[in-house]
């Protein structure tokens, strides 16, 4: 019937506006356009979407990336990968002489290019042109008046939307002419030829000065990638987060060939099987790997608590995901377990990671991911902390010794307070130790050493364990009987 009719719907995403550095995912993948020199910190779907295009059917970075959003996570950094012999649209216009005067080059290869279109109309000020650049028809960008070349590469480079679509040079002639509206050329992004080494090689634009976190390519399985990324997570101090193939009905053998293969898994949790989540169609879903939703899950824990609680269990309950590629009952599900398969499962008609275990066979000193969540924030965090004294001068009284040792003992001492590190008490109740050591004296650093520059101090830590089994005997008694 005639009228306004007005829908709503409700986002979850960030339930929280604290964003702790170890919190963040780092995504390789397939996007429609943007950057592939380099990565770029994303705050939200929309930063996604005006960097990396919308969705397209051939790439599962998109819809990794918004679960990502939707279920918690507060920021990621995206590379994105692109085949050998890619190439990028542009657009060459001229001066009123016909010399070359402004080159309009697509950020990023692909055939999204011809999309992009630029117009030059006469300014309002005599001896001035105002370049205007469209996307799918629509005015996104105009410099207003200018008189030099120059000018126009600086308004381009300094506008967020103009920058994110494209690049200009200024190519020597004089005033760019007036021109109707051209589209770029088309560029090709050569996804048909993209082998699992070029995402593994994507992985090398997350330089290590961007922190921990967690590591995943939700494009791919292939044996390469899962090397790839546990040899990443341990070079950098993060987590990778792994997944199978879909299509997957038991991940056993997947799991065992890892662990039985690999090294560096202690630095890696596999987690099945795969999920569905909502499209922009009312009652259509899209099957995806989990990778987005376990790395929200991990980020909505590092930031509300901290890197040494399991991303597992009530804490992981889905708010966007709504179904599984398999259903798992309990007796499988612990089969799983035992091979170091992280289940995601229905409890209590809520979806939850069950599952907090790494890949390693080193059980007793990183069974679990929070062991290594935990070493990793203290690497990155003290090496943030101790960069402040880098230079320092070394004094006959070792007053850089102290300074080291309170450095290190402000990482430590927040940890020990929320539980991170198991402080030791004995029978009576006295305490043994805090759950960590730190030193850093001249037994460590004789004069020798000294007068080469290098300092040395020496870290203990004790990891909290996690609690992922409770057992409770139920004894019934008769009427006749005393209760147990």
């Amino acid at each position: 019937m005639p009228g306004i009719r007005i829908s709503t719907a409700v986002r979850t995403g960030p339930t929280t506006d604290t964003v702790r550095e170890s919190s963040q995912a780092f995504f390789v993948g397939k996007a429609l356009r943007g950057p592939t020199d380099r990565a770029v910190l994303i705050g939200s779907m929309e930063e996604y979407e005006s960097h990396y295009g919308g969705y397209v059917s051939w790439s599962y970075l998109h819809p990794t990336v918004q679960t990502f959003f939707e279920e918690g996570g507060t920021q990621c950094w995206i590379s994105r990968v692109v085949g050998t012999g890619a190439t990028e649209g542009s657009l060459t216009l001229d001066d009123s002489a016909a010399a070359d005067a402004l080159t309009f080059t697509a950020v990023g290869e692909g055939d999204w290019s011809t999309a992009i279109e630029v117009a030059v109309v006469a300014g309002g000020a005599s001896g001035t042109v105002n370049v205007q650049l469209y996307a799918d028809s629509v005015l996104v960008f105009a410099t207003g008046d200018c008189s030099t070349n120059d000018q126009i590469v600086g308004k381009f480079a300094r506008n967020a939307t103009a920058s994110r679509l494209v690049s200009v040079s200024n190519d020597g002639g004089d005033l760019v002419a007036v021109a109707a509206s051209t589209p770029l050329s088309a560029g090709d992004d050569q996804r048909a030829a993209i082998v699992t080494q070029d995402y593994v090689d994507g992985l090398g634009l997350f330089l290590d000065s961007y922190g921990t976190g967690s590591v995943s390519c939700p494009e791919t399985a292939a044996v390469a990638m899962y090397q790839g990324l546990l040899d990443h997570a341990n070079n950098n101090s993060r987590i990778a987060l792994l997944h199978t193939d879909a299509g997957v009905t038991d991940p056993t053998t997947f799991a065992r060939t890892i662990t039985a293969t690999e090294g560096n898994t202690e630095h890696g949790g596999l987690f099945w099987p795969w999920v569905y989540a909502p499209t922009g169609t009312l009652g259509v879903n899209r099957l995806i790997p989990p990778v987005g939703y376990v790395a929200a899950c991990r980020a909505r824990v590092h930031n509300q608590t901290g890197a040494h609680v399991p991303y597992a269990g009530l804490v992981s309950s889905a708010r966007f995901v709504n179904g599984l590629e398999q259903d798992v009952a309990k007796q499988t599900a612990d089969a799983l377990d035992a091979v170091r398969v992280n289940v995601i499962r229905t409890i209590a008609n809520s979806i939850r990671v069950y599952g907090a275990r790494t890949l390693t066979s080193d059980e007793e000193n990183f069974r679990y991911l929070t062991a290594q969540e935990v070493v990793n924030s203290i690497v990155v965090d003290s090496y943030r902390s101790l960069e402040d004294l880098v230079f320092s001068t070394i004094d006959g009284r070792n007053t850089v010794f102290a300074s080291i040792e309170a450095k290190l003992i402000g990482v430590l001492e927040p940890m020990r307070v929320a539980g991170a590190l198991y402080e030791a008490f004995d029978a009576q109740g006295a305490r043994i130790d805090y759950g960590y050591t730190v030193k850093c004296d001249s037994s460590l650093n004789p004069v020798t050493q000294l007068a080469d520059g290098l300092i040395r101090a020496k870290v203990g830590v004790r990891v909290s364990s996690v609690g992922d089994r409770i057992e409770v005997d139920i004894v019934k008694s008769n009427l006749t009987n005393s209760v147990v």
